[in-house]
């Protein structure tokens, strides 16, 4: 998984090193900082719980440590665990002893906020076998037709499920910018304005013009005066219309 998370990041992450655990530090944008933790087995999970404090201090000692990562980083625990163990999670009805142990840990928000990724063995491998294919994988799963797969069996449509929960625990991802991307809705504000002023027939180069004229304007007597120009112009352009349309006659 390590290596699947270190191409989607797309930068040079860093271990700084905390015990024996595989962990990877990453800088993103605004200053947030993230701090992944490769865990082997759901009893190191156990131990994190506890280890804030450790772990804070241990980055404040590192050679990259700058103040802003005090209140501007996340930890996010990643770990594989068992398929029945990953789906008796989402059932309401039974809160086994991970789910209470990622309860606490989600919730404790003293030295850093803090998240559990989860995945399957399944899972692992689709990330193996797709590693540095993040955003295709995002354009090929997340389409409606998947959505409502997912809806139908989160089992059955893993995948999805997979990429999804990625957009949940890992905050510098946003599903949101990702469609806009995707959806043909979402356009450059210039391109918009330029399709509706033709729809609607404006001139857009004489809004340009008009616009640059304004811009050299010094006072208020020079405003008055361009506008009294403007009306002038106009007069004499609906008076030509009229003359062309009364002679046709």
């Amino acid at each position: 998984m390590r290596r699947f998370i270190e191409a989607m990041v797309g930068v040079d992450g860093v271990d700084i090193g905390y015990g024996d655990y595989d962990t990877l530090f990453v800088k993103r944008e605004y200053d947030s900082y993230y701090y992944f933790f490769f865990l082997k087995e759901k009893e190191q999970l156990s131990n994190l719980q506890s280890e804030a404090e450790d772990i804070f201090h241990q980055l404040k000692k590192s050679k990259i440590y700058q103040p802003d990562m005090d209140k501007n980083t996340t930890c996010i625990f990643c770990l594989r665990i068992e398929e029945d163990e990953y789906y008796k999670i989402e059932k309401e009805e039974e809160i086994s002893e991970i789910s209470k142990i990622i309860c606490l840990i989600e919730e404790d928000l003293n030295y850093f906020k803090k998240n559990v990724f989860l995945y399957t063995d399944k899972m692992e491998k689709f990330a193996q076998k797709n590693i540095g294919k993040f955003e295709l994988l995002c354009e090929e799963y997340f389409t409606e037709e998947s959505f409502r797969e997912y809806k139908k069996s989160n089992k059955d449509s893993f995948e999805y499920d997979f990429l999804i929960n990625m957009f949940i625990k890992i905050p510098f991802l946003s599903f949101y910018e990702y469609q806009k991307k995707k959806d043909i809705k979402y356009q450059a504000a210039e391109s918009f304005i330029e399709k509706r002023c033709a729809a609607m027939e404006i001139d857009l180069e004489l809004i340009n013009k008009l616009s640059m004229d304004l811009e050299k304007l010094e006072d208020e007597d020079a405003l008055y005066k361009w506008v009294d120009t403007l009306i002038e112009q106009r007069n004499s352009n609906d008076q030509g219309v009229l003359e062309v349309i009364n002679n046709e006659d």
